[in-house]
């Protein structure tokens, strides 16, 4: 039976394209149904005239293909928790009784501490479902994963993005099935009492282990990157550090990933060589390095990156102990496909995406690699080796790193050769200090002054690297279809790596004046829409206007409008702005007077848009009386309070209200 040379990987496209499909278009489980009824009869058929040879292969191969589309569509369905009957929005009533128990600490904010908690309960009622549950840092309450918690606060449906081209944290935590939040305030009760189950167990050896390090030997910042090196515990990393990283280009080395899964690979491997020559040492061996590296995944917090290179090693195990040389594009297929089948929704997260981009990089572009890298020098070729693959892995991200966080630092090179090494040896020498600390403590001070040192020397190297910041291109326009055409340079890329003639570079050519198009396209729409914004912002003002592609900011308070200024611009593909202090009145099509704290609005101008700011004490219904407008916006910037009393006053008058802490920014095109 003839199929394509990489079999597992047109099933993969066709599970992805299931699963995109089910995510954009939410389909009906009995639409499903039928698609999946349908692809098995379909590739029953075909497989039965394809085994007689009535018909080429690529029919039945073309079934195989729809058949695992369905399937897509289908797991999608089935692991968006909300679909579910037992979810608990199904057992909601006015007053509610929730048991939940705590599956993850997130990183926390400047007054709350955030947790992931699945539902036991409501009302008595067994259902599950995720919430993200805030508690104010003042309340101490003590909260620690694995505890069982009781509350009796009615989840909230999160509410998306309040500000245009900004990060949407919902959506972000919807592709992880969280859609509901529960914020408590510091009066409100909650039962907190420790559990025995699997979270509690798995958070116990984890702190066990973190715990275990001699603190004293760490600068506070050092310590914090050893366990986000180690563990992929970044709840802690300061703001500053991972700034650093991210702009140096290597934050990727804080990601638990293949490096972190090679390394202990080659341990155990190391460690159990005496077992290989037993008579079944090969599947001791394999036993224990599966045992390892799913227990250190586990650990890790499981994340896409991980789950990949766990999964990819287990394939690479297994193959040498069925003494079959495993092909690296079906390896990387099975893996992403064991991956989407535990979980679809890794499709959308962004260490999943930039993980199989790096390694599929660094595989495609290895003729290139083999090639360049030679020299009979052991150093010279090795650092050959690592820039080279640093260089082709950067260009497997690019696109990616463009979209999601709009900037390219340039020496990422520089940067890579020093922190590559370096990170690893850190991370061989943190995994050698487990036993030390528990067997040998008086040796683990020693070592880890030598770790915290290495750390420093990295952290400094680091910042050394991020001062040069005209090296660092920032705030760059960047969209999902130029993602897709930017793609499609690399694949004429690597076309030419593979058959390098003169006549192959019209691909690259093609594909570069087709991004221009694409680009031009974009920026042109972006310059024909012109609006002005009242962005949804907590204790201070921030309003846009923006006419043929150029913008005017109105704040007066830059620094912290500042990432709100960049993610718009961004966004809109504007090259020209600048920023202006808060006026009283605005004309952008309509007449707009805003009405801050000083409660005044007699004006001989007759506004047709009142924006309330900064908690104007107003009698609003004299105002409305008065002014008679349109249109009432109250920002982010009033009390909750008296929001709640404008909106019931405009809905006595029947005058439109849009307050932005509850629909997001308002647009006026």
């Amino acid at each position: 039976m003839k199929f394509f040379k990489f079999p597992i990987v047109p099933i993969l496209f066709g599970f992805i394209f299931g699963i995109l499909t089910q995510y954009f278009f939410n389909l009906p489980i009995d639409f499903i149904f039928f698609g999946i009824i349908f692809s098995i009869i379909s590739f029953s058929i075909s497989y039965f005239i394809n085994v007689k040879k009535k018909f080429q292969s690529y029919f039945f191969e073309s079934f195989v293909v729809i058949l695992s589309v369905s399937f897509g569509m289908f797991s999608g369905f089935l692991h968006r928790e909300i679909n579910s009957k037992n979810h608990f929005l199904n057992y909601l009533s006015e007053k509610n009784i929730v048991q939940a128990v705590v599956s993850e600490k997130l990183k926390s904010t400047v007054y709350y501490d955030k947790f992931i908690l699945k539902t036991i309960a409501v009302n008595e009622q067994i259902c599950n479902g995720k919430i993200i549950f805030y508690v104010p840092k003042k309340a101490k309450k003590g909260i620690e994963v694995g505890n069982k918690i009781k509350f009796f606060q009615t989840p909230k449906l999160l509410q998306n993005s309040f500000n245009p081209h900004q990060f949407d944290y919902s959506k972000y935590l919807q592709n992880q099935n969280v859609f509901y939040e529960v914020k408590l305030k510091e009066t409100d009760f909650i039962a907190v009492s420790p559990d025995k189950n699997y979270y509690h167990y798995i958070h116990f050896i984890k702190s066990k282990l973190l715990k275990s390090y001699p603190i004293e030997s760490f600068k506070s910042d050092n310590y914090n990157l050893l366990m986000a090196l180690l563990f992929g515990e970044k709840t802690e990393l300061s703001k500053e550090v991972s700034n650093n990283y991210t702009q140096a280009g290597i934050v990727h080395i804080l990601a638990i990933s293949g490096l972190h899964i090679a390394l202990i690979y080659g341990i155990v491997l190391w460690l159990t060589k005496p077992l290989q020559r037993l008579r079944k040492g090969k599947v001791y061996v394999f036993l224990i390095s599966l045992s390892v590296l799913w227990f250190y995944a586990v650990l890790a917090g499981f994340s896409a990156s991980i789950v990949r290179a766990a999964v990819m090693f287990s394939i690479i195990a297994l193959a040498k102990i069925l003494n079959r040389q495993s092909n690296i594009y079906n390896s990387l297929a099975l893996s992403a496909m064991f991956l989407l089948l535990y979980n679809p929704n890794y499709l959308f997260d962004v260490g999943f995406q930039l993980s199989f981009a790096a390694v599929l990089s660094i595989v495609v572009f290895q003729p290139f690699v083999r090639k360049y890298s030679y020299s009979k020098y052991y150093l010279v070729r090795e650092t050959k080796s690592l820039l080279l693959i640093s260089l082709v892995a950067q260009i497997g991200v690019l696109p990616l790193t463009l979209y999601y966080f709009g900037q390219f630092p340039l020496l990422f090179l520089v940067a890579n050769l020093i922190a590559i090494p370096l990170s690893s040896i850190i991370l061989v020498l943190g995994l050698v200090l487990i036993p030390f600390n528990f067997l040998l403590p008086k040796v683990s001070v020693y070592l880890s002054v030598f770790v915290n040192l290495l750390i420093e020397l990295m952290n400094s190297f680091t910042a050394w690297i991020v001062q040069f910041d005209a090296f660092v291109l920032k705030n760059i326009a960047f969209h999902e279809v130029l993602v897709v055409l930017m793609y499609v340079i690399i694949s004429g890329l690597i076309y030419f790596v593979y058959h390098p003639k003169i006549k192959n570079l019209s691909l690259i050519l093609g594909a570069v004046l087709l991004f221009q198009t694409g680009y031009f396209l974009l920026n042109s729409n972006e310059k024909n829409k012109d609006e002005f914004v009242i962005f949804n912002m907590m204790k201070h003002n921030l309003f846009v206007e923006t006419k043929n592609n150029s913008s005017v900011f109105y704040t007066n308070d830059i620094q912290n409008s500042k990432p709100t200024i960049e993610a718009y611009t961004r966004g809109k593909f504007v090259k020209d702005y600048h920023i202006e202090p808060l006026k009283n009145a605005y004309l952008f099509k309509k007449k707009i007077l805003c009405v801050d704290s000083l409660g005044v609005y007699h004006t001989k101008q007759k506004p047709e848009i009142i924006v309330l700011t900064q908690s104007p004490k107003i009698n609003l219904q004299r105002l409305i009386t008065l002014v008679k407008p349109e249109q009432i916006i109250a920002d982010g910037s009033n009390y909750k309070s008296y929001i709640q009393l404008w909106k019931l006053t405009c809905e006595q008058e029947k005058i439109p209200f849009h307050a932005t802490a509850e629909k997001g920014f308002y647009r006026l095109n």
